[in-house]
């Protein structure tokens, strides 16, 4: 009888091994949104041991599943992205410590948003501004730099539409969580960005503001981008000559050496800030990045070779100044050698 018994658990045990089953299945969902899958088993299984296999054409955007445990429960989440006017999914396979389940169509009718004049294109939950910056981008122009976090979002589709030019770089997801930089180009006479994101969770659209105000340090890519715009110049210039003056007066009336040594500090500053700075050649066709970073976006290519000043340096690139004022950066690698 204990034999039997035994045999009989091991039995049932073999028959619901691999047991496994949808958690969470959204009801419907929007065009370009990404949205997650849940799948639920109460086997203990090594992260290793279990394979999920997607049929179709629909693969997750994320190969590896967010795994939470909860007691004997453990969820399976992978996150999808909608394209067309119906989601689906014909099967899923399962493999579950070498035995396998295969789970049913999956379909989901996928609506249209109403329409919005200042939405962004994004659909998310909880869009932050973690921190925007303001910088000269050209004499017509401002950068604005702006850091965004979200939840089950599309971030890499953000556009707003009275963009000059605008693009994203350093996209990150983890979970439900994305972040991303998103880079804008704007009129200067432009003082603040309005947009608006789809909420998933309010179900509704959600304005957002950001001013458009210059501040002291700047981005470190766009940080004084362009040296020339500088109002007190003359002014600075004027005032370091006439105290190099006074001094030098000072100096042959009262005939004290500390009038000859401040002299020469304000003369040494002048020729600091006055020096000419360094010239660079720049090959035909080399991208301008709108940062210094290798996965930048290009806001032009040189059409032609063309030496220009040398305004900084960041790692392996450098900051020059293009035509119509327009600043960005150049990589080492695309300087010629006249």
């Amino acid at each position: 009888m204990k034999f039997f018994t035994t045999f009989l658990f091991m039995f049932i045990t073999a028959l619901f091994a691999g047991d496994v089953e949808y958690s969470y299945v959204p009801k419907k969902v929007y065009e370009k949104q990404v949205f997650p899958i849940s799948f639920l088993t109460t086997d203990s299984v090594d992260k290793h041991s279990i394979i999920f296999n997607f049929e179709g054409t629909k693969k997750p955007i994320m190969q590896e599943p967010v795994i939470i445990n909860n007691g004997s429960k453990t969820f399976y989440t992978f996150y999808f992205k909608t394209s067309n006017k119906l989601f689906s999914i014909p099967s899923v396979s399962v493999t579950i410590n070498g035995k396998e389940k295969t789970l049913g169509e999956i379909s989901i009718p996928v609506e249209k948003l109403p329409k919005s004049e200042t939405f962004s294109g994004v659909i998310a939950s909880g869009l932050k501004i973690k921190n925007h910056q303001v910088s000269i981008y050209d004499e017509k122009t401002n950068l604005i730099a702006i850091s965004l976090e979200a939840h089950d979002a599309n971030l890499e589709d953000i556009y707003i539409p009275n963009a000059l030019k605008d693009g994203t770089e350093n996209a990150k997801r983890e979970g439900s969580k994305m972040t991303i930089n998103y880079y804008i180009v704007l009129p200067t006479e432009q003082k603040k960005l309005d947009f608006s994101y789809f909420d998933t969770i309010k179900e509704t659209f959600i304005e957002k503001s950001i001013p458009i105000v210059m501040q002291d340090g700047s981005v470190a890519a766009q940080t004084d981008l362009n040296p020339k715009d500088d109002s007190f110049e003359r002014l600075k210039k004027y005032t370091l000559l006439g105290l190099i003056i006074l001094f030098v007066l000072l100096f042959l009336w009262k005939r004290d050496f500390f009038y000859l040594v401040m002299a020469v500090v304000a003369a040494a500053i002048l020729l600091t800030f006055y020096t000419p700075l360094a010239t660079v050649c720049i090959k035909e066709g080399s991208p301008l990045y709108i940062v210094p970073t290798s996965n930048s976006t290009t806001s032009i290519y040189i059409d032609r070779k063309y030496k220009t000043t040398k305004l900084g340096q960041r790692n392996e690139f450098i900051k020059i100044e293009y035509k119509n004022g327009t600043v960005g950066w150049v990589k080492n690698e695309d300087l010629c050698q006249d």
